[in-house]
């Protein structure tokens, strides 16, 4: 991400479908004694495109992510993010109403979220979060989102109790002209069920009524929320299990809407002075639909304990069916489901992806694969969009057509093998014919497997099974490979390359230098590191070192290689080129902002300001000398020792 200036706010892309909930966190945002400068998406799918039209200097310093969205879900919008080397370091905070302690875990260890704040929240605990986290990412002086000494935590002061109240009223009125909305669109969904609607309607249902208990818990509407969640859980509840629904539960439902929409049209800006009787009628209506779930003994399946609007099948206006039901999109991808149903929380262990152009293999392989626990199966119609959708699918199988329309299969087991994200991924070519040559050339353009179609349900579940579970072996170990190759070239601790990478890496750069190039290296020590140990404890020394690598690396950007001498101690090697003058004092002067930026950026530790400043020995190693590299060492380290004798923060050049 490019640096801000000092006096450039923060940038928050916020992504929520729930207008309310929008303009609660800007008023907050915006209104503060902190600058923001918020942008508003109503969901995933229109975030990534505003990111993806944005400059570099235009990124958001923080992206704020509602975990149930329609169109593209908080969980699948972090996925893609973490993909794209220019979006992957940006900080995200989600919100959502899921409080439980294994979807906090998911967020952060699965997805690797920045911060989880549950809904509602507080002004202050918002504020609080994106100061952390905007933090995170560059040091205060440069967020341009200053840390308050010991606001952290607390609840903000409103700057006039007029301007908040005025807030509030605002807020409700936007949130009953979105619930409005809500509700004669459940009301509407309740017509259709009685005509025989499908589980997309309930769908429908459960999405609306979610919409309506976040948003009343936003602003306070407390028998809003209240029949907002027993809607959901039902809705829920029968969408994933059809066979509990009975038409007389809907006069139940009718009443609740009845209800719902008694309190908009009654509720004035004050929520707290409702009609006793319309809490008593919430009470009952509350507890009526909560006995008709709990009648229910049956146990429940993944997928009916999961949120549903987490479900990424659930779209506003386009909600995707479940098993036994596909939809097909003008892409020509039909998507469907079998055994648990993935969400954002839980992945698949098998990924199949289907590419034919006939629509009768595609539901045929579906129903093969409709009761396998743990499968996520996904077909293509169109061989023209097959790369594309498995590059975002990132399947763990596919099964292929040989003779399509469209596009040759062969050529297409070309154009897979072509893509590194693809390029190991089990290809299984189905054909219609034994040849022997056809055979050959698929396995020579690097097909894993071969089927005459259709074959047998057995035999389809097991050669899927054998591939998926060889292609995730290798995943898992190319994952331990690139952990444990980390783990032996960085230091744990600040992330930087510890001194055994360092010096090897300085001494293949000083290896290969070209007559009339130089490689400047620095020690660099951090001043009195020991006082903040004994002053503040060595917690706060761990932070102080992570901090001070932080703001090295950002500002060396590519310019030079920073690692862990020892200790507090740190080198850094600056490759330079034969246009340099005179590089020795070209180096003086890189080194010199860095050290002035370390003065500039202190370290905030429980409410007090830690002060860091480092003293600097830099020497040359020139290309045409044969000087060696422990040498140029020693030298350094001598200008070390002469910073500080001669008052520490300084940098010192030795010839």
């Amino acid at each position: 991400m490019t640096k801000r200036a000092k006096s450039m706010p923060v940038t928050v892309l916020l992504a929520d479908d729930s207008t309310t909930i929008r303009r609660y966190a800007r008023s907050i945002l915006e209104e503060g004694d902190d600058e923001c400068r918020v942008i508003e998406c109503e969901h995933g799918g229109q975030a990534l495109q505003w990111l993806s039209s944005a400059l570099d200097e235009e990124l958001p310093d923080l992206i704020i992510l509602d975990r149930n969205m329609p169109v593209l879900t908080g969980d699948e919008t972090v996925r893609i993010l973490k993909l794209n080397t220019s979006w992957q370091s940006i900080p995200i905070l989600f919100l959502t109403a899921q409080s439980d302690y294994d979807d906090i875990y998911s967020a952060k260890s699965a997805l690797g979220v920045d911060g989880y704040l549950c809904k509602p929240f507080e002004p202050s605990a918002l504020l609080a979060e994106v100061r952390k986290l905007a933090n995170s990412a560059a040091d205060s002086d440069k967020a341009g989102l200053p840390e308050h000494p010991g606001t952290e935590g607390t609840s903000r002061k409103p700057s006039s109790q007029g301007n908040d109240q005025a807030m509030g009223e605002g807020m409700v009125e936007l949130f009953l002209e979105e619930a409005r909305a809500h509700i004669e669109q459940i009301s509407e969904n309740l017509i259709s069920v009685r005509g025989g609607a499908d589980v997309t309607t309930w769908q429908a249902i459960c999405y609306s009524a979610h919409t309506i208990k976040g948003s009343a818990g936003i602003v306070g509407l407390e028998s809003h929320s209240r029949l907002g969640k027993v809607i959901e859980d039902y809705s829920r509840t029968v969408s994933t299990q059809p066979v509990l629904f009975e038409l007389g539960h809907l006069d139940l439902l009718e009443g609740a809407i009845g209800l719902l929409r008694d309190l908009n049209e009654s509720t004035t800006i004050h929520p707290d002075e409702q009609d006793p009787g319309i809490v008593q009628s919430v009470n009952e209506l509350e507890m009526m639909l909560g006995r008709l779930m709990a009648s229910n003994d049956s146990p429940k399946s993944n997928r009916e304990n999961a949120d549903p609007i987490e479900n990424p099948a659930l779209l506003e206006g386009n909600p995707r069916n479940t098993v036994g039901e596909s939809l097909e999109s003008e892409q020509g991808v039909e998507l469907s489901t079998g055994g648990p149903q993935v969400d954002g929380t839980e992945k698949a262990a098998v990924v199949v992806l289907l590419i034919d152009d006939q629509k009768l293999v595609g539901e045929t392989v579906r129903r093969m694969l409709a009761d396998q626990p743990g499968t996520d199966f996904h077909f293509c119609s169109n061989p023209l969009d097959a790369v594309q959708v498995a590059k975002k699918l990132r399947p763990t199988v596919i099964l292929q057509d040989l003779v399509m329309p469209q596009l040759d299969g062969l050529e297409l087991v070309r154009h897979f093998r072509s893509e590194p994200v693809l390029r190991d991924v089990p290809l299984v070519v189905l054909s219609g014919t034994e040849d022997p040559k056809t055979k050959a050339k698929a396995f020579a353009l690097g097909a894993n497997d071969y089927m005459v179609k259709l074959p047998d349900a057995v035999e389809v579940i097991a050669r899927i099974r054998y591939h998926s579970k060889g292609y995730l072996n290798l995943r898992e170990r190319e994952a331990h490979l690139t952990r444990i190759t980390w783990l032996a070239e960085h230091d744990t601790l600040t992330g930087c390359l510890n001194r055994r990478t360092w010096y090897d890496r300085m001494a293949e750069a000083a290896g290969s230098l070209s007559s009339g190039d130089s490689l400047a290296v620095a020690i660099c020590d951090i001043d009195f590191f020991k006082k903040i140990n004994d002053t503040h404890g060595h917690l706060c020394g761990d932070e102080a070192l992570k901090h001070f690598v932080n703001v090295l690396q950002t500002e060396l950007a590519n310019a030079g290689v920073l690692g862990r001498w020892g200790g507090e101690e740190f080198g850094i090697f600056l490759p330079l080129t034969s246009q340099a003058g005179k590089p020795l004092e070209e180096a003086v002067t890189m080194l010199n902002a860095v050290r002035t930026s370390i003065e500039h950026s202190p370290l905030t530790w429980e409410n007090e300001t830690v002060a860091i400043t480092m003293s600097v020995g830099v020497a040359l190693c020139d290309g045409a000398k044969s000087e060696s590299i422990g040498t140029v060492l020693s030298r350094a380290d001598e200008g070390v020792y002469r910073a500080k004798e001669s008052g520490r923060n300084q940098v010192v050049p030795m010839q």
